[in-house]
């Protein structure tokens, strides 16, 4: 019996939204920022386990199977692939090694650990997350029925506990110089690069704004899923919303442009299925099954980045912007942005958001593909 009933629907999602908007705070602050995902995703394992919210609601599988799909076009309408290729300049080669050392590393991490019997799925589910974010895991679970499965929330979690040292190394591997050197052949001088910087949109947001973006997702989702009944293969539907998304994007960019706010409501929606998956975490089988998901994750960030420096030397690319390619593919545009400005390279601060952009874009085709194929 928990202290909320599984019929207090109402009840429940407002517990949700306090749950996401105290994380989405958390980011905000400098010292507890990377935290606030984390937040989200462990402060409803704790009132589930307490008793406090029932582990199984409506108000969940409404969250899975609408808002997942709904945020993914709001997240992509930024993702105009000319732009991206005209302004990342060399650093969407970086991004495009960095994406193919991330695949080689699920594959090779695969046969090593243990994932259970459907490992291929969940070597999906973890590439796609990798390659793009949070979003793309979450479409692929959804995608492949995985969203509601127990080890979802435990592959999450597993994940942020290898990825925070993984930034940690990334920001610090500057001031190692013999690593660095190793990781870092070319000089910083090569960088040549539009010296923009700031967030990819810096337009205030209208209510009218919001609405369109609204609308123009449902109805992105809808014909996706009309297609998908149609081929009779349910992953479909979320290779059509970021084929049709990324078609908006790049040949009407104008219209796209004129969008503003898609991109924090997209992040609300996918922060509260965060929040669904951390009430469905059951810390047993975290304890025994999530050591086997670091394992498969501290494997290929480890093949991804020996990889991506001897793609880099083969290319002639520098650190930075092995560095920057490397955040924006394993973690987020945010933080490969954010470390740009920390080590001062601003002339990668916009790169960095574009390529992380275009992960978003192709990370559910990877996804989907490996877990159909593995």
């Amino acid at each position: 019996m928990t202290l909320l009933s599984s019929d207090h629907h109402i009840a429940i999602l407002a517990l949700l939204l306090v749950i996401v908007a105290l994380g989405m705070a958390m980011e905000k602050r400098p010292r507890i920022g990377q935290f606030g995902v984390l937040f989200i995703i462990l402060f409803p394992a704790l009132l589930s386990a307490l008793n406090v919210m029932p582990r199984a609601a409506t108000v969940y599988s409404i969250v899975v199977q609408e808002f997942v799909p709904l945020s993914l076009p709001m997240l992509l309408f930024q993702a105009d692939l000319r732009r991206i290729w005209r302004e990342s300049g060399r650093v969407i080669i970086a991004f495009l090694g960095a994406a193919t050392a991330t695949v080689v590393g699920a594959l090779i991490a695969l046969p090593l650990v243990n994932l259970g019997a459907e490992e291929g799925v969940w070597a999906g589910i973890l590439t796609a997350g990798f390659i793009g974010g949070s979003a793309n895991a979450g479409s692929v679970a959804v995608a492949m029925n995985k969203a509601s499965d127990p080890m979802m929330g435990v592959a999450v979690a597993s994940v942020f506990a290898v990825a925070v040292p993984f930034l940690a190394l990334l920001l610090t591997l500057p001031n190692m110089p013999r690593l660095w050197r190793w990781f870092s052949p070319e000089p910083l001088t090569h960088v040549s690069l539009p010296g923009a910087s700031g967030s990819v949109s810096s337009r205030g947001i209208s209510a009218l704004s919001l609405a369109v973006s609204l609308a123009l997702s449902a109805v992105i989702v809808a014909a996706s899923d009309y297609t998908a009944q149609w081929l009779n293969y349910g992953p479909a539907k979320f290779l059509m919303i970021t084929l049709l998304s990324v078609v908006f994007a790049t040949l009407l960019p104008r219209q796209a442009a004129r969008l503003n706010g898609h991109y924090e409501l997209g992040q609300i929606l996918i922060y509260c299925f965060f929040a669904v998956i951390g009430v469905q975490i059951n810390f047993v089988l975290a304890l025994t099954e999530g050591l086997q998901i670091m394992l498969f994750t501290a494997i290929l960030l480890t093949v991804h980045l020996v990889l991506l420096a001897v793609f880099g030397r083969l290319l002639k690319l520098n650190g930075a912007e092995l560095a920057v390619a490397s955040n924006a593919c394993i973690l987020s545009p945010p933080t490969a942005a954010a470390m740009a400005v920390a080590r001062g390279w601003h002339a990668l601060v916009t790169p960095a958001l574009l390529c992380g952009v275009f992960g978003y874009a192709i990370a559910n085709l990877v996804g989907i593909t490996l877990a159909e194929l593995l």
